[in-house]
């Protein structure tokens, strides 16, 4: 099934460090087609953190420049109608995202001018917010179906929800929940919804006996809200206090970071817990195939659309690596893990969140039992090929496998 041109559009991948599963996913993606062209909706603001293969190109385009504003004339020359009527959608939609959507249409048309002049076969967006709604108006002037993935917060930002639902070939959700919620709020899409979960590497399963010289938790998670280091904060002050050698390290950056700093100190634990900053993917799997950590915790919290999780990739990948999982019932989170594979407890509960850690730290042969549960439990529905498989078959036009 290697044929066509694909393009991906995203937020910001390969720049910036927030979709670093897309790395995984686009690796395998990428052999279902002869090329396959990456376009950031967003314009880069650093250096592309991740590489690409070799038949995949980047398109680092900004969001106007001479001659992004050349190809948008020349779409809207070929095919005025089009251009106008999708512009007067964005502007008629009675949901959210009306100005960002603005911003990014004359990039959208660029895109769609690319495309035709470059015989592309399907546009496909990472992301239902502003990523799709370039695709959309790409697709609305060169006549190449698009698609688009949903992961979390998209869905409940509803981004021009009523005008993309007419248009979008289907949309991909990676967690059932995405995919019910989506139903509700894009009804024209009727069976035009797909389930397709995170797709991510499966190693070959390896046992890691960990030093029981402390305790030591890994937090790979960006430092924003609704991660919730803060109650993470509270519980490792209860392993403190409880006389646990309990030490932390955060791998992520986010606009908290300062705060996050001041409130590890006011607590205390200046010693307990390390920011470690960004760390590339393949360095923190190295880390858990040497045994570095006892346990992934992550904390997420669980208030509302807008403050919950999906299915976090960096709980998979744990997974994956046999690294035993404590996690709040947050989102999609009770999805990807069960009773055998990890602790859950409730969201916003310090006190719950210390006694699964201690469970962990007092009981480490039980723990790798489920983390070994947990491992096939990964493999058997996250594993990277046959996700992807179904997906470029989808993109191909040609009916999932069951």
């Amino acid at each position: 099934m290697s044929a066509g041109r694909l393009i991906l559009v995203t937020a910001r991948f390969p720049f910036g460090s927030q979709e670093a599963y897309l790395n995984v996913e686009l690796a395998e993606l990428a052999r279902y087609f002869d090329d396959v062209v990456v376009v950031p909706a967003r314009p880069p603001a650093s250096q592309a953190r991740y590489s690409v293969p070799s038949n995949v190109t980047v398109l680092d385009w900004p969001l106007v420049n001479p001659e992004i504003l050349r190809r948008a004339a020349a779409a809207a020359a070929v095919a005025p109608l089009r251009a106008v009527r999708t512009f007067a959608k964005i502007l008629s939609s009675r949901d959210p995202g009306r100005l960002k959507n603005l911003a990014v249409f004359v990039k959208g048309l660029a895109l769609g001018q690319w495309a035709a002049e470059h015989r592309a076969d399907h546009i496909h967006a990472y992301w239902m917010s502003t990523p799709s709604t370039v695709a959309m108006v790409a697709a609305s002037t060169s006549k190449i179906p698009w698609s688009a993935t949903a992961h979390r917060w998209d869905i409940y930002e509803r981004n021009a929800f009523d005008v993309k639902e007419r248009s979008v070939e289907y949309v991909r959700a990676i967690s059932a929940r995405g995919a019910q919620d989506l139903r509700a709020r894009m009804p024209r899409l009727d069976g035009r919804i797909a389930h397709l979960r995170l797709g991510i590497e499966i190693p070959p399963y390896a046992a890691v006996r960990r030093s029981r010289a402390g305790f030591r938790i890994v937090c790979p998670a960006a430092l924003v809200p609704v991660k919730g280091h803060c109650v993470l904060f509270a519980a490792l002050s209860q392993l403190k206090e409880s006389g646990v050698p309990v030490h932390c390290t955060l791998f992520g950056t986010g606009p908290l970071q300062n705060e996050l700093e001041s409130a590890s100190a006011s607590r205390g634990l200046r010693d307990q817990i390390t920011f470690g900053g960004f760390i590339p993917q393949n360095r923190l799997h190295e880390l858990y195939r040497e045994g570095s950590f006892d346990v992934i915790v992550l904390a997420s919290r669980n208030a509302g659309e807008k403050m919950m999780e999906g299915v976090p990739s960096a709980l998979l990948e744990a997974m994956a690596f046999g690294v035993p999982i404590v996690a709040t019932n947050s989102g999609s989170v009770r999805e990807a893990i069960d009773g055998q594979s990890g602790l859950l407890v409730p969201s916003d509960n310090p006190s719950a969140l210390a006694a699964a850690l201690f469970d962990v730290y007092r009981n480490p042969e039980t723990a790798r039992a489920r983390a070994e549960h947990a491992y096939a439990l990964v493999a058997q529905r996250h594993d990277v090929r046959a996700q992807m498989r179904d997906l470029a078959a989808a993109l191909h036009g040609k009916e999932r496998a069951s």
